[in-house]
């Protein structure tokens, strides 16, 4: 004789709904939670920050005894390029990217020089000195001015205001520099911020600014300052 093809048995739940046993099972398929991504996290270098210090030092002394025997067009200076002297270029600064770059001062005989090479604006992070904002605009150059202590690091409100100031201006097309004394401390933290508020990690901007610029040497309390902006930036809309 046939047999009935076996009907799961039927219980009742109970607030009345009728299912079988086969609803109860448990489901082929599991779903994995998506995988939490690890952010790198920038580290200071002890090690990096005290060696490089000494030929910061050294740098810094070499700059001022090449301006005061080889100023550019010189004798001195004819003399010490028939040498192979390496002399400290006139335009103290180091590309980061096609649209940013980092540097030291910028003397008032240097602004024409950066108009030339395409810089469209400046930002000075010096408490010590500001640039001549006039005649930056002479040579159609904007410049934004946020005073920071040597060696101190830009609050917050500062390097939102800078990064998100040089950032909009990029997306126009702008060229910037961002520039303190020696281009070695706060101009890179400001350059890195930029870097991180259009999206970049800290640890893969501080490395990219360093691989093109070999001054830059960050010290503690602005590698800290710069983790801090790094997690200020995460709260941030996103378009």
């Amino acid at each position: 004789m046939p047999i009935d093809p076996e009907t799961p048995p039927i219980k009742e739940q109970a607030n009345g709904v009728v299912v079988s046993d086969d609803s109860l099972a448990e489901p082929d398929f599991v779903p994995t939670p998506p995988a939490q991504v690890q952010v790198p996290r920038i580290q200071f270098s002890v090690m990096r920050w005290a060696s490089s210090g000494v030929v910061r030092v050294l740098y810094r002394f070499w700059t001022r005894v090449a301006a005061t025997f080889c100023p550019e067009g010189s004798k001195g200076e004819q003399v010490a390029r028939n040498l192979h002297i390496p002399l400290p270029d006139r335009l103290n600064m180091s590309w980061v990217t096609g649209q940013l770059a980092v540097g030291g001062r910028v003397r008032p005989a240097d602004i024409k020089a950066l108009r030339l090479v395409g810089v469209t604006q400046v930002v000075d992070t010096r408490a010590e000195y500001s640039d001549d904002k006039e005649a930056m605009a002479r040579e159609g150059i904007e410049l934004l001015y946020l005073p920071t202590p040597d060696t101190f690091p830009l609050s917050i409100e500062q390097l939102m205001q800078g990064a998100s100031w040089v950032h909009e201006r990029l997306q126009k097309g702008g060229r910037a520099l961002i520039h303190c004394e020696h281009g070695v401390g706060r101009s890179v933290l400001l350059t890195c911020a930029v870097l991180v508020y259009g999206g970049m990690h800290a640890s893969e901007a501080l490395q990219l600014v360093q691989e093109k610029r070999w001054q830059a040497s960050p010290n503690h309390r602005q590698i800290s300052r710069l983790r801090e902006f790094e997690e200020a930036c995460r709260s941030l809309p996103r378009i």
